[in-house]
């Protein structure tokens, strides 16, 4: 895919985003309603993290050279790391104006309220089609973005279809508060990722015990230690362990065999060190086993 295509999808989901935030805040002050202001506050926000999202893409490109041996893909796991934080910043802001709110409830104009929510529904679903499917935990974190902006369209949504029908007021900020709730969530989840990921963490869907016991039954392997299976920063996953062998001589065949266990784990860069269970002197292959 070029670098156009590539980006096109965030490229057009900042200027949609952008263009509809600043009809939402302003119909949403005009209306007097928080979870009208709530989302589009919570459109700012995916302005951010869909410009974030961009650049990560194109910092990510750069190519490896000597001192980045692994490139500048690991920048997609930091900005995903700040999207998460700005989503925890957005409900604290969105709590705190809704306490305020369910004290002294304010006048809300339902209809101006169901009219605006609706066409921002719309145009969130529209930016989550263009995200959807996408493996990349930097695009996952926009995507994050704008699904808690499409529920807080939903919320907005219900709270003017309630004052419109009831006049009942504090519906406003108790649905803020259930879009406070499900961003928060989908902030910790990022953060937890991005944070395993950033520690090196084994792949979760990658079970590590089961790894070693499929190299132990590998004919012409006799032990297995100081395995490490991580993530690299172009989302391929890396290997590396010291390998205990009947034979030296019949290293290249294990060594092949070692692979294909690898691959039946969709890990593509493995680094194997040969050892030898009796050490013998000046061997350069000798491991230092007591």
């Amino acid at each position: 895919m070029s670098h156009a295509g590539h980006n096109h999808p965030l490229n057009a989901a900042i200027w949609l985003t952008a263009s509809f935030m600043l009809v939402e805040f302003v119909g949403g002050y005009m209306a007097n309603s928080l979870a009208l202001m709530a989302d589009a506050g919570h459109m700012a926000s995916d302005v951010m993290a869909l410009g974030i999202a961009l650049a990560a893409q194109r910092i990510a490109m750069r190519p490896a050279h000597a001192g980045m041996t692994y490139g500048y893909g690991r920048v997609k796991v930091l900005a995903a790391q700040v999207n998460g934080l700005t989503l925890w910043f957005l409900c604290g802001w969105i709590v705190w104006e809704a306490v305020g709110r369910l004290q002294h409830p304010p006048q809300v104009q339902g209809s101006m309220v169901l009219i605006i929510a609706s066409i921002g529904l719309v145009i969130n679903l529209v930016i989550m089609r263009w995200l959807h499917g996408s493996h990349d935990l930097n695009t996952r974190a926009a995507y994050w973005h704008v699904l808690g902006d499409a529920l807080g369209s939903v919320a907005a949504i219900i709270a003017g279809a309630v004052i419109m029908f009831t006049g009942w007021m504090p519906i406003d900020p108790i649905l803020s508060f259930f879009v406070a709730i499900v961003l928060a969530w989908g902030g910790w989840r990022l953060l937890r990722e991005t944070t395993l990921e950033l520690m090196e963490a084994s792949p979760r869907h990658i079970d590590l015990d089961n790894v070693q016991q499929q190299m132990l039954q590998t004919k012409g392997v006799i032990g297995v230690h100081h395995i490490h299976i991580w993530r690299l920063p172009n989302s391929s996953y890396a290997a590396s362990a010291h390998v205990q062998v009947e034979s030296m001589q019949d290293w290249s065949n294990v060594s092949q065999r070692l692979n294909d266990v690898f691959k039946a784990f969709e890990i593509e860069h493995v680094t194997l060190q040969p050892e030898l269970t009796i050490c013998r002197e000046n061997d350069m292959y000798c491991s230092n086993i007591k």
